[in-house]
């Protein structure tokens, strides 16, 4: 058995201790990355790097997903068709 040459290096997560997780509170609301992050107002890229752990969530942000977790736990469908909607977020309140 050989070994390889070159290990590759996963960076570590710049937010270790996400909760809840984007990718997670997508996939509950059964939204595309393009889908969430025009509800956030925020790039599809910065959507993505936050999924993968590469970009620190601002922490307004991470408030405005905890409430979203909780929004979703109660009605995950009449949360997602907020979110789809024009003005995304804003349609919570």
């Amino acid at each position: 058995m050989t070994m390889p040459s070159t290990i590759r290096r996963v960076p570590p997560r710049a937010w270790s201790d996400l909760s809840p997780h984007p990718g997670l509170l997508r996939a509950m609301l059964d939204l595309t990355q393009a889908e969430m992050a025009t509800a956030f107002g925020v790039t599809v890229n910065t959507w993505a790097r936050w999924e993968r752990g590469e970009l620190a969530i601002h922490p307004a942000y991470q408030l405005l997903m905890d409430f979203l977790e909780v929004r979703t736990d109660r009605d995950a469908d009449r949360t997602a068709a907020r979110l789809r909607a024009p003005g995304g977020v804003r349609n919570l309140w």
